[in-house]
């Protein structure tokens, strides 16, 4: 766990923190539209941390369980337990959440070994 703080997971998880609960907890107190709060907070803040997270958690080699994170925080703590957001869509955001970071962990493989590789469609003639 202290290789994990030396790269960088401590600055992710209280990013985590201030993306997931104090942000929809300050959406709470203001008197901000839904609309509002909706796109610009949930879709545009929180799905864009979902997307650097993603990547974060592949690039930076934390463990694959920290893909739950966000999806756990938000649906269970700023949805079940401080209920900071509406229960009729804030499941469906934390799961939205979910695919997210697995979109860009999943999806970033400039680092993989095989991406270098030769093809084959022609065979090996001018090799």
């Amino acid at each position: 766990m202290k290789d994990a703080y030396k790269r960088g997971l401590g600055s992710w998880l209280i990013a985590l923190f201030v993306v997931a609960i104090v942000l929809p907890y300050i959406g709470s107190v203001r008197d901000w539209s839904t609309i509002f709060k909706v796109v610009f907070m949930y879709f545009i803040v929180n799905g864009g941390f979902a997307l650097g997270f993603g990547y974060a958690i592949r690039r930076r080699g934390f463990r694959f369980y920290w893909i739950f994170a966000q999806f756990l925080v938000f649906a269970l703590l700023s949805n079940y337990l401080f209920s900071l957001v509406n229960e009729s869509y804030g499941y469906y955001l934390a799961f939205l959440y979910l695919i997210l970071t697995c979109f860009t962990f999943f999806a970033n493989t400039d680092d993989d070994p095989d991406e270098n590789e030769f093809p084959v469609d022609g065979g090996y003639q001018d090799l």
